[in-house]
């Protein structure tokens, strides 16, 4: 009996796997392309003239880039260097932006010397500095990405 209910269940998955693919090939290229756009502090990624939403990247949430666009070789190329920048870029701007706090916080204190509130805000704008160059070279390579998606899209 469970031997017939794998068989439905692979019997299934194969069918809607096949409905798929045809679909893929009929989509024209205004119906397959992929563009970013900004959003309340959010990129999205959206597919097509319809503006299908196919994952935000943020702060506070993320997509695997690679899975998007895993038909062209290039762009998941372009896509891991996205997610190798983006994820530490995201956490060294947030260590920045706490040591700037912690910068402040100690300047309030009038007995501190002045060259630990002078060192942490070296320390933070450095930090801020360093996690925001990655920050751009991993929408670069996201931008990048999108655009060899889209290159391939039409061979």
């Amino acid at each position: 009996m469970s031997r017939l209910f794998l068989a439905l269940g692979v019997g299934a998955y194969l069918a809607s796997g096949a409905t798929a693919a045809l679909y893929a090939q009929n989509a024209t290229y205004e119906d397959s392309a992929h563009r970013l756009e900004g959003h309340l502090g959010d990129t999205r990624i959206v597919r097509g003239v319809q503006g299908t939403v196919l994952g935000r990247i943020g702060v506070f949430h993320g997509i695997d880039v690679t899975k998007v666009v895993s038909p062209s070789e290039n762009a998941t190329m372009e896509a891991m260097r996205f997610a190798h920048d983006y994820g530490p870029g995201t956490l060294v701007v947030a260590l920045g932006i706490a040591t700037l706090g912690a910068a402040v916080g100690v300047s309030q204190i009038h007995d501190v010397n002045r060259g630990i509130t002078t060192g942490l805000t070296i320390a933070s704008t450095g930090l801020i500095i360093y996690g925001g160059t990655r920050l751009e070279n991993a929408y670069n390579a996201l931008s990048r990405s999108i655009w060899w998606y889209n290159r391939d899209l039409k061979k």
